[in-house]
């Protein structure tokens, strides 16, 4: 096997339909299996995802609970039998052969653990964030700048050719199967949000390359958060787990010590945003005790 395909549902079996019938209409020239995990949702969105088992094939696990984004990737990974990964938002659709382009690149540059694509919308608007720096000391101190600007005066390049960066978007992360394995896979401690983060991180210190692959494209149709208090905490814990596992104790605490700097100053002028994060932040909530899951 190729590829395996893996793709996680939650109370959104029609963006994952359309995504596998995405998958089936522009795939060619490799062997691929997709597995799609549900997190635990409601029965009617099951119900209508074994239905169209009737008309497409793909493998369904049904989680007995929402293990979120990390943990439910890692089950699908668990029954995947492929030389390599592809993880893919449910909200998202191929366009075009994708899979035998990062396939072909994957298999000619031994180096490569992980590809990433650009997202773009339904309009053919491109997202900014399709890949970044990692969000460090480095970051936080000296280089706070947008990704194009950053990547294209380190490589001195317009970026048009494959390119090296710190970490892609999770919505859709390619990798050698290799290469997972000797990073350990997605965490499934983390529930959400900077697991892209935490696996490239570890890609890294194993001698591995994230490379950015701008000769495809993939639309997302990527939800807008709520903002909501639970989820700026979700977001601040998972942080600064990533951080205190992948860093030094005293990286950590001297990162810790800038963001409470930097919390505490913006929660003045905008506390309803940055109250939470500065709490926690202040408290040193990197423990996943406060996290959406644990308290589930």
């Amino acid at each position: 096997m190729d590829v395996s395909i893996i793709i996680v549902n939650y109370n959104s079996s029609s963006y994952t339909i359309n995504c596998i019938d995405s998958i089936y209409k522009f795939t060619k020239d490799l062997d691929f299996e997709i597995i799609v995990v549900d997190n635990l949702s409601q029965t009617e969105d099951v119900i209508t995802l074994e239905n169209h088992l009737k008309t497409a094939d793909f493998k369904l696990i049904k989680s007995q609970e929402n293990l979120g984004f990390g943990g439910g990737n890692h089950l699908g990974y668990e029954a995947a039998t492929g030389h390599h990964l592809a993880f893919v938002n449910n909200d998202a659709e191929l366009t075009e052969n994708t899979l035998l382009k990062l396939l072909n690149y994957s298999n000619a540059h031994p180096e490569v653990g992980c590809l990433g694509l650009p997202q773009i919308d339904a309009e053919g608007h491109t997202f900014k964030y399709s890949y970044r720096q990692f969000i460090d000391l480095n970051y936080h101190l000296f280089n706070h700048k947008k990704p194009v600007k950053y990547y294209s005066k380190l490589h001195n390049s317009d970026l048009s050719e494959p390119f090296t960066v710190d970490l892609v978007s999770g919505a859709f992360m390619f990798f050698k199967r290799e290469a997972y394995e000797k990073a350990g896979g997605f965490d499934p401690k983390l529930f959400l949000f900077y697991e892209e983060m935490d696996i490239c991180l570890r890609l890294k210190k194993q001698g591995y390359s994230t490379k950015f692959y701008p000769k495809s494209t993939f639309i997302h149709y990527m939800g807008k958060s709520s903002g909501s208090v639970a989820l700026r905490k979700e977001f601040t814990v998972s942080y600064l787990y990533v951080i205190k596992k992948n860093y030094s104790w005293l990286y950590y605490q001297f990162l810790r010590f800038i963001l409470i700097l930097k919390y505490g100053i913006k929660s003045i002028f905008k506390p309803k945003k940055h109250f939470v994060p500065f709490k926690i932040v202040l408290q040193g909530g990197d423990s996943l005790r406060h996290s959406m899951r644990a308290n589930r």
